[in-house]
């Protein structure tokens, strides 16, 4: 491997009194092999290119610099520091659960307000320098709460993580880079090369790296106009990628999205997305086990939506884009013996996400500390989505339902009648504290799907006999402590694991971890819960170890 000098301009810097290790300024993309082994800063968008991997070692910090411009169409001046995994890329980011990798922002508060600076009073948050004091100073041990001291949502303060792939979409042609491919949202093209913006392809397992124990914070930035990143963004990313054990803190947008592809993974949590926890299209086909959410019960102080739209949805999940931005731009599958079109987006959409557990909107108890976001979806299925939802539990999402379905996608493959097919199934889950599932419904056709898959034991609960989580109450103050922190001091312990015995067991096996036939994502009797150490709530003491 060779170091940061031979692959990107790269300033070492000493740091204020809001780090304890030098800084490493980043300005130029990774075009050869290079190890962050110290604190790092992004100062615009950092593309990893030209066969090149970026390896991140236990314990980095990586900042992004905040956006010092407006967003213009076509014009990348002012971007936001943020972190690009192209096609022809690689990343292998490994912490530990004692030493995770933290990507947060580079904002600073020289006046140790709680409030990010904004010195010049120009709308756009001052961008660190040597010398001055991150907003975020303190990551790994006291994390920044959801709101800051003025009462103003910790989110869009730079960019996020985007990691582009080779793997399938069923996207046709309307993007105008090649068939089955797009550029990914969140990026303006033109201004940055579109080829660093592509992704998809042909190549199901393609590899793009490595994510394990990565915790990423505070972002979702417009980098391209009217488009901001999600926390961890993943287009066309094969199934030879391995992300474990992976967090999104407070993102402007979705915490988690799959565009097409094929990876799957384990052990992810999304604490208060403004947008979507986990959102998916495009003919996405992973397999994911274990997915924790949290959804905001909180807008701004101001009433202001927190986010994108203050936690819209805990999943969105959607087989392919017709209809929508994009508009009528799906593959179609062609009979081989004499090339004929048939109206099936292809590939298919099939993901199976195992072992969810979803907090919603609506606390047990009112919190007078903030003004209260809206009743939010749990996991709602739209624009021809096929595929399940197993072994999982979704509470408290108030009088909005815990699980929905939508209308559109391709006449004939929409997911009502996807879920008439037998091909949408929510199998062995349970649904509390949630609006009521309208008989004769696609979502009561998709839910009797799954219990014909399961033995009684395995029914699902719908609001009834289910008792609950051990603590499933996430209401707290989200301006934080004194200093605008995360801390046990705040009042809350949050404890995901089912109490009781009704309506958390007969599970179905997985081909990931086929001994996990309990709900949710923590078993009932865990000694210790998987987002021990390393993910934002629990090193704050408010997450139950």
């Amino acid at each position: 491997m060779k170091g940061f000098f031979s692959a990107a301009l790269a300033v070492t810097l000493a740091v204020g009194a809001g780090s304890a290790s030098a800084q490493t300024v980043v300005g130029s993309d990774i075009t050869t092999d290079t190890t962050w082994s110290s604190d790092v800063v992004l100062t615009r968008p950092i593309f990893v290119k030209g066969g090149a991997t970026l390896t991140i070692l236990e314990g980095v910090i990586v900042r992004g610099q905040p956006r010092t411009a407006a967003v213009t169409p076509g014009v990348i001046a002012g971007s936001p520091g943020a972190l690009i995994v192209t096609q022809n890329g690689r990343i292998v980011a490994e912490g530990s659960p004692t030493n995770p990798i933290v990507m947060t922002t580079a904002a600073v508060d020289n006046n140790d307000d709680g409030i990010p600076d904004d010195d010049d009073v120009n709308g756009f948050l001052d961008a660190w320098v040597s010398g001055d004091i991150f907003f975020d100073d303190t990551p790994k041990t006291a994390p920044l709460a959801p709101l800051d001291k003025s009462g103003k949502a910790n989110v869009s303060l730079w960019g996020g993580l985007v990691v582009l792939g080779n793997a399938p979409t069923n996207l046709a042609d309307k993007c105008g880079v090649g068939y089955g491919k797009c550029t990914i949202e969140g990026l303006t093209v033109p201004g940055f090369d579109a080829a660093d913006a592509t992704y998809g392809g042909v190549v199901a397992q393609d590899d793009s790296g490595i994510l394990r124990y990565v915790s990423v914070r505070h972002a979702g930035d417009e980098i391209g106009e009217g488009n901001e990143l999600n926390g961890v963004s993943l287009g066309g990313v094969g199934e030879g990628t391995v992300i474990e054990n992976v967090e999104v803190y407070c993102n402007f947008d979705d915490g988690f999205e799959w565009f097409g592809g094929t990876v799957g993974g384990e052990n992810l949590a999304v604490f208060f997305a403004g947008d979507d926890s986990f959102d998916l299209d495009q003919g996405y086909t992973g397999v994911n086990q274990f997915l924790f959410g949290i959804m905001p019960f909180f807008n701004q102080n101001s009433g202001a939506a927190f986010g994108a739209a203050s936690g819209d949805k805990a999943g969105e999940f959607d087989g392919d884009d017709f209809g929508e931005n994009i508009g009528n731009n799906v593959n179609i599958r062609l009979e081989w013996d004499d090339a004929d079109a048939d109206a099936t987006p292809w590939p298919l959409s099939n993901p199976a996400m195992y072992n969810m557990t979803i907090i919603g909107s609506t606390p047990d108890g009112a919190n007078p500390a903030v003004s209260p976001a809206s009743a939010n979806r749990g996991i709602q299925l739209r624009n021809g989505f096929a595929g399940e939802v197993l072994n999982s539990i979704i509470v408290n999402t108030g009088s909005a339902q815990g699980f929905d379905i939508d209308t559109g996608g391709t006449p004939g493959y929409t997911t009502p009648e996807n879920a008439t097919a037998g091909i949408v199934a929510l199998v062995s889950s349970t649904l509390a504290d949630g609006g009521a599932i309208p008989g004769g419904s696609p979502e009561a056709t998709a839910i009797a799907n799954g219990d014909a898959k399961t033995p009684a034991a395995g029914a699902n609960v719908v609001n009834g006999a289910f008792a609950g989580l051990v603590d499933e109450d996430s209401t707290f103050n989200p301006t934080g402590n004194a200093a605008g922190k995360l801390a046990s001091s705040l009042g809350t312990s949050i404890d995901p694991r089912p109490t009781g015995v009704v309506g958390v067991g007969g599970g179905v096996s997985s081909i990931r971890h086929p001994e996990a036939t309990y709900r949710g994502a923590f078993q009932q009797t865990a000694p210790e819960l998987w987002t021990t150490g390393w993910t934002a709530l629990n090193v704050a003491g408010m997450l139950v170890d």
